[in-house]
């Protein structure tokens, strides 16, 4: 799978938006990031420009003759970095909804997914642990690379490091939804992503540049939700169902339940979900 599939799977997403049958789980998770998540998208915008400061500052006295050269691509990076991380914390608080979302793109798109029944109380539970998984593979890694502009020279393409890796992590996130839904572990998610990584760094890529844009972050992420579904249905030949069977607190929905939607003890924040 090329670039392409994942960048193409990232618009597929957000035009599933368009939907009436999607709309309706996407307000709960675009009124908590517009309360948690923006006003902290806000003050990363703000601090951008000290941070290509500074990096830039770490440049040696004989290679000032670049800063003009380098000063808006780093300030760039440094708008896009600040993004996906506030769009990794968007999709960290809204989790217990966007499993739900996700199946729903599935339905929608390919006629059929695995049905989620669990109570709210559940999906908190359930969700939160999943978080925790990813916040181990992520905070370590993270932590690596904000050494990276400590480093001389390596300081320099630092930047790009973080787009290439946050790209990585936005995909990791989005895509491990759909996999979640069926049972399968995060480690399923990113063995997954590994066979098909150009594909993961196509999607991730565009999902990390269209956070950049102010405020997006309530549309992307629900966006990226349904895309890292339909982008994981494309790389999993078994996506129909879940590897080994489905799992006892899931099943495949009946005819009828294909008709009538996603059927789910969603919150009721959630347009009212059926």
């Amino acid at each position: 799978m090329s670039l392409a599939t994942g960048a193409a799977s990232f618009i597929t997403g957000l035009g599933l938006l368009r939907h009436r049958g999607v709309r309706r789980f996407v307000w709960a998770p675009m009124a908590v990031s517009a309360i948690v998540v923006v006003p902290l998208l806000l003050y990363g915008y703000r601090q951008a420009g000290a941070l290509a400061a500074w990096a830039l500052d770490a440049l040696p006295s004989w290679l000032d003759w670049l800063v003009m050269v380098l000063w808006p691509i780093v300030a760039l990076l440094a708008i896009v970095v600040a993004s996906w991380l506030f769009g990794l914390l968007a999709a960290l608080v809204a989790s217990p909804w966007l499993g739900l979302l996700a199946a729903q793109a599935e339905r929608i798109e390919f006629g059929d997914a695995v049905e989620v029944n669990e109570g709210f109380g559940a999906l908190i539970v359930n969700a939160g642990r999943r978080e925790l998984q990813k916040l181990g593979y992520h905070l370590p890694r993270l932590a690596a690379l904000l050494l990276l502009p400590l480093l001389p020279v390596v300081n320099l393409v630092a930047p790009l490091l973080w787009l290439v890796f946050g790209a990585w992590l936005l995909a990791l996130q989005f895509v491990d939804y759909a996999a979640e839904n069926r049972g399968l572990s995060f480690a399923a998610t990113r063995a997954l992503l590994a066979e098909h990584r150009a594909a993961a760094l196509g999607f991730g890529a565009l999902a990390a540049f269209a956070l950049a844009v102010p405020l997006a972050a309530l549309v992307v992420v629900p966006a990226a939700v349904c895309g890292g579904a339909v982008l994981w249905r494309r790389l999993e030949p078994s996506a129909g169902g879940a590897r080994g069977g489905v799992p006892p607190r899931m099943k495949e929905p009946s005819a009828g339940g294909a008709r009538g939607g996603l059927q789910a003890n969603a919150p009721s924040s959630a347009g009212a979900a059926p």
